[in-house]
């Protein structure tokens, strides 16, 4: 029986904090009771529904009396809601627990009564069989270790959010929110998924609507109805992103003219009025200032956060529920302190983009800090970071690249700083719609398991969770497999990872002659020359292993992991002789020449690996970042060997 109990906590999908077992019951699907208590709120029955569903799937038509029961419930008093208001994030705690031929869902909120039932569920399913259920009797106290845990951008969000509510990851933005067209003297309007809202909301599920960056007002002609809102001056032109080489360089607005706070009011508003009851509001993206008088006096960042305030303070005497976020500024973090020691206490706060701007060196894993905004977070502040690296990409502000990446190491790394640093929120980015679930569905499950219990199980432990759940017929290959491409993944794509060859970073460090640096830049988790040779020999263990379970997703990923790691390498030594070496020797330009060769040779397999694995998933046509990803390498192979043929080998 303890065996049976410890494969079925594979099942689990987060782990919860305390879980024992004390037997099981067996009984048919037909037989068994699931019961709320009288005025039950509409999460409580729709849990119920949950449960009834899943057992009348297994059912035959033949009658049966109750012979197992399942009760679910809200507390507000007894020993079980005493428990539950000392644990962290209360509001989404749950217990268990068995009374003979009964168990007894209990929490403080209907979220906390969806992740029991969906807990109880997880633990069920793999006891159903045609006319038969095996019911654990089981004891489970849970809670999540942060508040919020999810998604930023992520297609399809009819699919997506149920699948995301699975694993109690409880938050992402509505995407679809759509602003009105700004008309002059005509208040304006928003409008939201108001089904799928209430739709997540009875899945235990945040689905934010937006205000959009404020530097982007102008999509909706708020220049052409109020010309006197665009902010004044070249300097309030935002420039591009990052990852954004060329198109519009959006405007900020005059934050300190009033009607500003007027436009805010009315989308707010009727946010507010269709059943929402919190708006995201998002200041200018990057770095702007509006060079009117009244605007340099206070600053860009300050007056915008002031104007969402001020119209959200407007608006409360007729929505007093209703919540307010503010999402900073992304790429900067001018005037930070000003608009943190501003804000109401209970608004909360988000922050984005900002991996390269907290990252300190520390071996052997980078540390992030913040002090501004850790200090807010131990002060109780509600703090949330977007930066967990779901992507490959080392870097979420340069989204450029679309390769596979399965590393739960790199997620519970990111995870458990942000826990340490005692934020209250981690989410992902995604850049793209297409095969988004099979590029990244593995590194969300584990943003689910970490964000929830960071200490619960090891990256093994979750890797066989995960594979147990997808059904895969040898778990402890899988988990060997993930063992081995992890912490490699890990390496190579938080290693400056795209930069280093979508902005020609490679390229110039060559052309400038500039000793590499093992330990920093793209050989940032290279120790020594060895240590690109024991990568490589990791992926090819894990390729072997792959091909035993018959893994065609995780030999492809291991190949484009492996074809970096090489690639790194060869750019390595070119760059060691172009710095160290007298080039005009012969025998250092034969040496260069094979060197060159190599390097070619490295960019052709890594152009293979990428197509080969995107093949699997599809064909053409594939997403633009793909072609990003191949594009990359050829043009730093390509520069590179140009670079050198034309000036040194002859």
């Amino acid at each position: 029986m303890e065996g049976r109990f410890e494969r079925l906590i594979r099942h689990l999908l987060p782990l919860p904090h305390e879980i024992t077992f004390e037997g099981e019951v067996e009984c048919r699907p037909e037989a068994v009771s699931v019961a709320v208590r009288p005025g039950a709120e509409p999460a409580e029955k729709n849990a119920a529904a949950m449960l009834e569903a899943l057992c009348s799937a297994w059912a035959s038509d033949i009658p049966a009396a109750g012979d197992f029961d399942i009760a679910i419930g809200l507390v507000d008093r007894g020993p079980d809601a005493d428990r539950l208001r000392r644990l962290p994030n209360c509001e989404q705690a749950y217990t268990i627990r068995p009374e003979r031929r009964r168990l007894v869902l209990a929490a403080l909120s209907g979220r906390g009564i969806t992740y029991a039932a969906r807990t109880l569920r997880q633990l069920l399913e793999p006891g159903l069989s045609p006319g038969s259920i095996r019911i654990p009797l089981v004891s489970v106290t849970d809670w999540p270790d942060l508040d919020e845990r999810g998604m930023w951008n992520f297609p399809s969000p009819e699919e997506w959010i149920p699948w995301m509510a699975s694993m109690k990851l409880n938050y992402g933005k509505m995407n679809s929110t759509e602003l009105s067209p700004v008309v002059r003297g005509k208040p304006g309007r928003a409008r939201i998924d108001r089904a799928l809202l209430e739709k997540a909301r009875l899945l235990g599920f945040n689905y934010v609507p937006l205000i959009t960056h404020l530097n982007f007002l102008h999509d909706y002609g708020l220049y052409r109805a109020y010309p006197e809102l665009a902010g004044k001056g070249d300097g309030a032109l935002a420039g591009r992103y990052f990852a954004h080489k060329e198109g519009n360089q959006h405007r900020a607005p005059c934050a300190s003219n009033p009607l500003l706070v007027d436009i805010l009011e009315a989308w707010m508003a009727d946010i507010a009025s269709q059943g929402a009851s919190e708006v995201g509001c998002w200041l200018t993206e990057r770095p702007a200032q509006c060079e009117c008088d009244d605007c340099t006096a206070v600053g860009q960042f300050v007056l915008e956060a002031r104007a969402f305030v001020t119209a959200w303070m407007r608006i409360r005497p007729r929505f007093p529920d209703f919540d307010l976020r503010i999402f900073l500024s992304t790429t900067t973090s001018e005037r930070d302190y000003r608009v943190l020691a501003e804000l109401p206490p209970e608004v909360k706060v988000g922050r984005a983009c900002a991996t390269e701007m907290e990252r300190v060196l520390h071996l052997p894993r980078d540390l992030t800090a913040n002090p501004l905004l850790d200090y807010h977070a131990s002060q109780g502040r509600w703090i949330a970071s977007y930066d967990v690296p779901i992507n490959a990409n080392g870097r979420v502000e340069t989204p450029e690249f679309k390769v596979p990446q399965s590393s739960p190491h790199r997620i519970r790394d990111y995870v458990g700083h942000l826990i340490r640093r005692q934020y209250s929120g981690a989410f992902g980015m995604m850049a793209w719609a297409t095969r988004g679930r099979e590029t990244c569905g593995y590194n969300v499950a584990a943003l689910s398991e970490y964000s929830w219990n960071l200490n619960g199980r090891s990256e093994r432990e979750f890797a066989i969770a995960w594979a147990t759940r997808k059904g895969y017929a040898d778990v402890e290959a899988f988990a060997d497999w993930s063992e081995l491409t992890g912490p490699v993944a890990f390496d190579v794509y938080d290693s400056d990872f795209p930069v280093c060859y979508s902005w020609g970073k490679a390229v110039e460090m060559i052309r400038r002659k500039q000793r590499p640096y093992l330990g920093e830049g793209m050989f940032r988790y290279y120790d020594n020359e060895a240590s690109f040779e024991e990568k490589i020999d990791a992926c090819r263990q894990a390729i072997q292993i792959a091909s035993g379970i018959e893994s065609p997703e995780c030999v492809n990923e291991t190949r484009v992991v492996m074809t970096y790691v090489d690639l790194a390498r060869r750019i390595y030594h070119v760059a060691e002789t172009v710095a160290t070496c007298d080039l005009a020797d012969p025998d250092v330009q034969t040496e260069l020449k094979s060197a060159l060769e190599s390097l070619e040779a490295a960019g052709e397999a890594n152009i293979a690996a990428i197509r080969h694995w995107r093949e699997a998933l599809g064909p053409e046509p594939w997403h633009y970042r793909v072609h990003d990803a191949i594009q990359g390498t050829e043009a730093t192979v390509r520069e590179i060997a140009r670079f050198l043929r034309e000036r040194y080998i002859n």
